[in-house]
């Protein structure tokens, strides 16, 4: 009877297996990091921006920005007071939020916003306008929330006027280019010309499309959530007109400049890669061609 040979190991299944595996667990790696580790690393972004005619009163100032919260999908009252505290940690002179405030799709338990902006204050407010979520989720409901709840000050289609002696600072609002009346007149016009000016809008688009010759210093928006997936510059679902245009950071669009928060939530896929989710301090200067 012949001596059974040893079987020989095919090297090419050797070289498949060994592929496929290392694809599995990089498939695995990076799923655990997608949905467990970037949507909790918070980014603080800190910028400096030059504004003409910056009055001294103003120059040197801080506006806090942080947007898309969706309450209370993927966060907890714990992380929300430490957004506050660090906030108050780096004195912001004035917050603001762009929208995207809540969510949720449940008529019979909707959210509420008790207890959720516990510390957050600032020396010269906390002023927000809604998103598209927010009038998904329903308005009134939010607005009621807001109200009620918070220390918010909803400025969809107006402004305010923040006073230093004799000078003066605008932050204006727009209602949502989605789901709302994005008015400019309501929000920019009847203003002398030489007063700088902030203005909110949910939607990053509003930078190329707001219909009117008003001065803009700088807009502060959201909705993109920083493409919330991709590599390197591939996110193919940034939620704008403009492609990846306004995905995030400081960019430049048609009429003025403007910032783009990646938000705080991940929303329901709990997912986001390439996209941390960040909050900004934005330091006004004057520029050098108004001191």
């Amino acid at each position: 009877m012949p001596t059974p040979q040893p079987r020989k190991l095919d090297k090419r299944l050797i070289t498949r297996r060994a592929v496929l595996g290392g694809m599995a667990a990089g498939f695995t790696g990076a799923f655990s990091y997608a949905r467990f580790i970037e949507p909790t690393w918070l980014e603080i972004r800190e910028l400096t921006i030059p504004v003409r005619g910056l009055a001294p009163s103003f120059d040197g100032y801080k506006v806090g920005l942080v947007s898309d919260i969706h309450w209370p999908i993927n966060l907890s009252e714990e992380r929300m007071r430490g957004l506050g505290e660090e906030f108050s940690r780096r004195e912001v002179d004035v917050l603001c939020i762009p929208g995207d405030l809540m969510d949720g799709h449940d008529p019979a338990n909707l959210p509420s916003f008790r207890d959720v902006f516990e510390g957050w204050e600032t020396k010269d407010g906390i002023y927000a306008t809604l998103g598209n979520h927010d009038h998904a989720i329903g308005r009134a409901h939010v607005v009621r929330e807001v109200s009620r709840h918070t220390p918010l000050e909803l400025i969809d289609n107006s402004r305010v006027l923040i006073e230093r002696g004799s000078d003066a600072l605008v932050i204006a609002g727009v209602g949502d280019l989605w789901e709302d009346t994005v008015d400019a007149q309501a929000a920019l016009g009847r203003l002398p010309d030489e007063i700088p000016r902030i203005l909110l809008s949910h939607n990053p688009d509003v930078a190329e499309e707001l219909v009117g010759d008003y001065r803009v210093d700088l807009q502060l928006s959201g909705h993109t959530h920083g493409g919330m997936l991709g590599i390197g510059n591939w996110y193919p679902g940034t939620p704008s007109r403009y492609g990846n245009k306004f995905r995030e950071g400081l960019c430049q669009g048609a009429h003025h400049q403007v910032f783009v928060s990646k938000g705080i939530s991940p929303m329901r896929r709990h997912l986001r890669f390439g996209a941390r989710p960040d909050i900004a301090i934005i330091t006004l200067r004057a520029a050098q061609d108004s001191v």
